[in-house]
C-alpha cells in the first residue's frame, strides 16, 4: 500500500487573466481505506469487481462486459444496487446487489447487438441510457421490465459517451458527432425532446460528460480546456452560457471528468492529467482556479476515469490505476486565506487486485 499526500509548488497561469497558483512537496498522510464506499468496475477478463476500503473482490463467475467496458449503478433506499453494462453480445444487461454487496448473476434486458461492447452507460435516479451503435440515443427505466427505448435519431458516434442529468425529469447529454453538445429531454411519457447546448466542434465527438445537475455539467474542449455548461435543455445563445474551469491544455483532449458540488458549497472537478496524476479543482473561492494536482505523477492512465462521490465532508475517489486499484480522500474545499488555491491535503492509498483492467470504467456510492 501507499499513500501520498500533494501540496503545490508555485505556477503561474491562464484563464481569462493571469492567476498565481502553489505547490509544497508530497508528505505521507495517514493510510486511507473507506469501507462505506462501494465502488464497481469491470476486469480484464470482462468479470464485475467491487471495491469496499482495501478488499477487492470478483462478484459473481459470469462474464459481464469486455475488458474495462462501462457500466453504472443504480442505488435504492433500501441499500439494494443493480449495475448496468453493455454485454459482449452487445445487448443491456444488469446484476443486482443486495445489501451493497453485488450476490447475482447477470441477466440480459435488451436485445443483442444493440450497442457495441463495453460501451459507456450512465444511470441518474431510475434511467439509463447509452448510445446504440447505429448512434442513436436509447434509454431504460429500471422501475419496470421493459426494453431499452430509442429517443433520439443517429447524432451520436456509436458507443460514444453519455451523462444522465440527476433531477425529478428524466434526461441526459452527449457531444454529437458535430462536436456539439446536446441535451436530451423528457417532456411527457415517450416524447423526448433534444436541444443543442453549444455550437458545433465544442468538443471530441461522443466525449465523456459529468452532469451534476441541470444547471452543470463539465466537459473537455478540443483544446484540453474544461468548460462548465448549463444542460437544461434550452436554446441557444443562452442558457449554456460555458464557462472556463481551466485553461487550454489543461486535460487531455476527451477526458473523462468527475465532478461533485457540495450542497449550498463548491462545486469540485477531478481528472487524470497528462501526467497520470490526479488534478482537480474548484470554485470555492467564488470563481475557478487552474488545476493542480492531488497526487504524484503516474498512479492513474492519463484521461481515463475516475469515479467520485461526496461522503460526509470529503470527497472519495476511486480509478484503475496500472495493476493497482487506487483511491483518494479530498477534504471539503475551504475559502483560502489568501489568493492562491487550497491544497488538497489529499490521503491517498493503493491495492493490489488481479484481473483489474488500467483505466476502467468505475462507479462508485456510499453504501
Amino acid at each position: 500500500m501507499t499513500h501520498t499526500r500533494a501540496r503545490y509548488r508555485r505556477a503561474t497561469v491562464a484563464i481569462g487573466a493571469a492567476l498565481i497558483l502553489t505547490a509544497a512537496p508530497i508528505a505521507t498522510p495517514p493510510a486511507y481505506a473507506d469501507s462505506d464506499v462501494a465502488a464497481f468496475m469491470i476486469g480484464s477478463t470482462g468479470g464485475l469487481y467491487k471495491k469496499t476500503g482495501g478488499q477487492t473482490v470478483r462478484v459473481h463467475g459470469q462474464q459481464v462486459s469486455s475488458p474495462g467496458g462501462g457500466l453504472t449503478a443504480i442505488r435504492y433506499t433500501n441499500g439494494n444496487s443493480t449495475a448496468y453494462a453493455i454485454g459482449v453480445h452487445g445487448g443491456l444487461v444488469r446484476s443486482t446487489t443486495t445489501g451493497g454487496d453485488a450476490v447475482g448473476g447477470v441477466t440480459t434486458v435488451g436485445p443483442y447487438g444493440l450497442a457495441p461492447p463495453g460501451a459507456p452507460v450512465s444511470a441518474a435516479g431510475y434511467n439509463v441510457f447509452f448510445v446504440s451503435s447505429f448512434g442513436a440515443v436509447f434509454h431504460k427505466t429500471d422501475q419496470n421490465a421493459s426494453q431499452p427505448q430509442q429517443i433520439t435519431g443517429s447524432i451520436a458516434p456509436p458507443g460514444a459517451a453519455v451523462a444522465a442529468i440527476p433531477g425529478p425529469i428524466p434526461g441526459v447529454a452527449f457531444v454529437g458527432t458535430d462536436g456539439a453538445l446536446r441535451v436530451v429531454r423528457s417532456i411527457s411519457t415517450g416524447i423526448w425532446t433534444t436541444s443543442l447546448a453549444s455550437p458545433p466542434n465544442f468538443a471530441t465527438p461522443g466525449a465523456p460528460i459529468a452532469a451534476v445537475s441541470t444547471a452543470a455539467g463539465y466537459v473537455t474542449g478540443l483544446d484540453g480546456r474544461i468548460w462548465r455548461v448549463g444542460l437544461n435543455g434550452g436554446a441557444l445563445p443562452d442558457p449554456w452560457t460555458p464557462t472556463a474551469v481551466a485553461g487550454v491544455g489543461a486535460a487531455p483532449a476527451g477526458a473523462h471528468l468527475s465532478a461533485v458540488q457540495f450542497s449550498g458549497g463548491p462545486a469540485i472537478v477531478m481528472f487524470a492529467g497528462h501526467d497520470g496524476a490526479i488534478w482537480a479543482t474548484s470554485n470555492v473561492s467564488g470563481a475557478w482556479h487552474e488545476p493542480t494536482a492531488a497526487t504524484a505523477a503516474g498512479v492513474a492512465v492519463a484521461g481515463q476515469p475516475i469515479a467520485a462521490t461526496i461522503h460526509g465532508d470529503h470527497i472519495h475517489g476511486d480509478w484503475c490505476g496500472t495493476n493497482w486499484v487506487r483511491e483518494i480522500r479530498l477534504p471539503k474545499p475551504r475559502v483560502p486565506v489568501d489568493p492562491d488555491p487550497e491544497p488538497w491535503n489529499a490521503e491517498f492509498s493503493s491495492f493490489g487486485a488481479w484481473n483489474i483492467q488500467p483505466g476502467a470504467h468505475v462507479v462508485s456510492f456510499v453504501r
